[in-house]
């Protein structure tokens, strides 16, 4: 017999139906007096209150589990923001660092992961089956819906994006309008200046508008830029990116972004989603 939960704890799970928590791959850029000293790919992981007190409690259920184990050491307590835990840091200069900070999120991701899951277990939580949207590079700009329950990406007809179409959204409706997180890829080689910054600002401002979306976050990233925005139910939201970057296309110029992006309504995509989507893209 599951165990029952209550509202507080799904308050602390920081999920509307299970635990969420994230692992984040950033970099990290350190100012010595007037000047950037040195630049770090860092990798953080942040856990939710109710996951992290519930392990801690129930350690011995993971006793073996050394990353897990490890992770309940060294994580400092935040509060009701949650529990932080430093998953490794490499100098950019440094040879693979790439690959070792990746390395070291999906491990981070892995963990955390073996956590939600005991939680998920011991209370008899479902996880979703609803479907997010997502571009593959097989078919440029095909239509692709990615199914979560069998971890991969089906075609659609096009009608499903059509502007008569509604498509559930798990992850919130606000003022008639659909939550939409899209990870759109910096283009291979391209120099991310404040020039480049300031352009898709504009572009990502003027076509929001244009489609009467409106935009709640914009992230940017060492290789990718994550947009959560609220798209209107008669808006196709490929229609939306898609002019995002083709706005971004500058002429005599290197595109901002790749065509290929990713998409979903069902949650924010987790490191994991993000990192092998960015693996599968066309070097």
């Amino acid at each position: 017999m599951s165990k029952k939960l209550k509202p507080a704890d799904y308050e602390k799970m920081w999920g509307e139906e299970g635990p969420y928590s994230q692992v984040r791959l950033c970099e990290e850029i350190r100012i010595l007096d007037d000047s950037v000293s040195r630049v770090f790919l860092v990798v953080e992981a942040e856990i939710n209150p109710f996951t992290f007190g519930y392990v801690e409690k129930h350690r011995e259920k993971f006793e073996g589990d050394e990353a897990v184990l490890q992770l309940l050491d060294h994580a400092e307590d935040r509060g009701k923001f949650g529990y932080v835990v430093g998953a490794g840091e490499v100098e950019v200069g440094d040879e693979d660092a790439k690959q070792f900070a990746r390395e070291q999120a999906e491990m981070t991701t892995q963990t955390l992961i073996r956590m939600h899951k005991f939680v998920i277990d011991e209370f008899g939580l479902k996880k979703s089956d609803e479907y997010g949207i997502i571009k593959d590079k097989r078919a440029r700009r095909e239509n692709l819906v990615w199914n979560e329950k069998s971890g991969r990406a089906e075609p659609v007809e096009s009608e499903l994006w059509g502007s008569r179409t509604f498509v559930g959204s798990p992850s919130g409706v606000k003022n008639n309008k659909m939550r939409f997180f899209f990870v759109l890829a910096f283009e291979k080689g391209f120099d991310y200046k404040k020039e480049s910054v300031i352009h898709f600002a504009k572009t990502l401002s003027s076509t929001a508008e244009g489609f009467k979306v409106e935009v709640e976050d914009a992230e940017s990233f060492m290789e990718y830029v994550l947009v959560t925005a609220l798209v209107p139910l008669e808006v196709a939201p490929g229609n939306f990116i898609e002019a995002v970057i083709d706005g971004c296309k500058r002429p005599k110029k290197k595109s901002i972004f790749a065509e290929d992006y990713f998409v979903s309504n069902v949650k924010k995509p987790t490191q994991k989603e993000i990192m092998a989507f960015l693996k599968s893209l066309p070097l």
